[in-house]
């Protein structure tokens, strides 16, 4: 015989007590709440389109979307999360419930609801970016049904490209979530529909960013160097960006032009060792170039660059790649010389960076106690760090955990960041034996708080 269910649980918010309550009284508290509740009045009514069936649903839909799309009223902060809420609900009716009902619609929906964001950016009051997450959800929503249903998605190639012609930059970022999903052969049908309405209207001038994009998505990098302004092909970053797109498609002598181009010599050497953070554009360049070397079968000159590389930016990545070159027991004493690089770094959070990600934790925890003068990094940084350090070496973690505490204090950090970060360094202070010449816990204390106790 099962128990009885107590009053206190028969009384939780729950959907089995729900449905105690049966259909009658719950469709009659909907009826009442949704007389008071616009938005839940609107989720019902596209709800009872969604059981008539897809036409029904679409219709009630497209009802919203024209009413959001017409309305000029200017959005308060007061009704600012009303607003989010919708706009939420009705992107859940069209991916999920829509899409799951008739996938091609639910495309068409998606990319219109897209196209409310410039409207909604200028009338609503949103401090927080509140809305920006709304519409990039929307594109991920585009993504994920674009992999249950990709031929519906190619009925709305024109749906798109007539929006893209007046779209303006942030759909870019919206393209690079959604394309990936939907296919090369969709991002081309579209590129190539945008292409004739620019032939037949040539005053159309569609957003570079959102050209640029789509042309990237499509394979087309032609398409894509034709969206770049000519003053910035003299740019190393985006020389790198041509020159890697091209050697993709084997084109070796036009991505050696391009980096030629773009050639940062004229601009500077690179950073003397640690004393700089390395150019993120000139990097980039140099690793297009160190592409370059090799598909041009200059494999020895490549891997020169490859450590020159890893030499002034650190990059994991381009260390893995000098290994993977390597003949077998090279690679271990070329991993040796650069955790040893990275423990000497000038820079010393960029070297404690490269050996917590490496990962060499034995080599990190002794820079740390060999350096505690040097100690740098974000709060936030150093306190992962030290967590991973501090099972078996304390004194490391304690030393981070100071150093992280000092950066708090002088930036008015949250206040339970502090008190959990001085928990962590009373509790590492009674497991430390030798202080290795490091200042003691009573020294530091009242160096730190004015007080010689936790």
């Amino acid at each position: 015989m099962s128990k009885k269910p107590s009053a206190a649980a028969s009384k939780r918010l729950t959907q089995a007590n729900l449905e105690m309550l049966g259909a009658d009284r719950l469709a009659a508290l909907l009826m009442e709440l949704g007389d008071s509740q616009p938005n839940l009045k609107r989720r019902l009514r596209m709800e009872l389109a969604a059981a008539v069936g897809p036409a029904d649903l679409a219709a009630e839909i497209d009802k919203r979307l024209s009413a959001l799309a017409a309305s000029k009223a200017r959005v308060s902060w007061r009704k600012r999360g009303e607003l989010v809420l919708d706009l939420h609900v009705l992107r859940r009716m069209i991916a999920e419930r829509l899409g799951a009902l008739d996938a091609a619609a639910a495309f068409v929906r998606l990319w219109a609801f897209l196209d409310l964001a410039e409207d909604l950016g200028l009338r609503v009051k949103d401090p927080k970016g509140e809305l920006a997450p709304v519409f990039l959800e929307a594109a991920a929503d585009i993504a994920v049904l674009g992999e249950a249903a990709p031929e519906a998605a190619m009925a709305t190639a024109p749906a798109l490209a007539d929006i893209l012609l007046r779209a303006k930059a942030t759909w870019a970022a919206w393209l690079t979530v959604a394309l990936p999903a939907l296919g090369q052969p969709f991002a081309k049908a579209v590129l190539d529909a945008v292409n004739r309405e620019r032939q037949a209207r040539p005053a159309l001038a569609p957003s570079g960013q959102v050209l640029r994009a789509l042309a990237d998505k499509a394979g087309d990098v032609d398409a894509f160097i034709e969206t770049v302004s000519p003053r910035l092909l003299s740019d190393p970053a985006t020389g790198a960006a041509i020159a890697v797109r091209l050697l993709a498609e084997g084109r070796i002598e036009d991505a050696a032009a391009a980096l030629k181009a773009s050639d940062p010599a004229g601009r500077g050497t690179p950073p003397a060792f640690g004393r700089l953070a390395p150019d993120a554009g000139e990097e980039a360049w140099r690793a297009a170039h160190i592409d370059l070397l090799e598909a041009s079968g200059r494999q020895s000159t490549a891997q020169a660059e490859r450590w020159a590389a890893f030499e002034r930016t650190l990059s994991p990545d381009m260390l893995r790649a000098h290994l993977k070159r390597l003949a077998d027991f090279d690679d271990v004493i070329a991993v040796d010389r650069a955790t040893a690089l990275a423990a000497a770094h000038p820079r010393f959070a960029a070297g404690l960076a490269f050996l917590m990600e490496w990962p060499a934790l034995t080599e990190a925890a002794t820079m740390v106690e060999k350096r505690p003068g040097d100690i740098e990094g974000r709060p936030e940084d150093l306190i992962a760090w030290a967590a991973r350090l501090e099972g078996r070496r304390p004194l490391a973690g304690l030393l981070l955990y100071r150093r992280a505490l000092l950066g708090l204090r002088a930036g008015r950090g949250d206040r339970d960041a502090v008190t959990h970060v001085l928990q962590e360094i009373e509790a590492l202070t009674a497991r430390i034996d030798d202080w290795k010449g490091v200042e003691g816990p009573e020294a530091f204390m009242a160096r730190v708080t004015g007080r010689r106790r936790y």
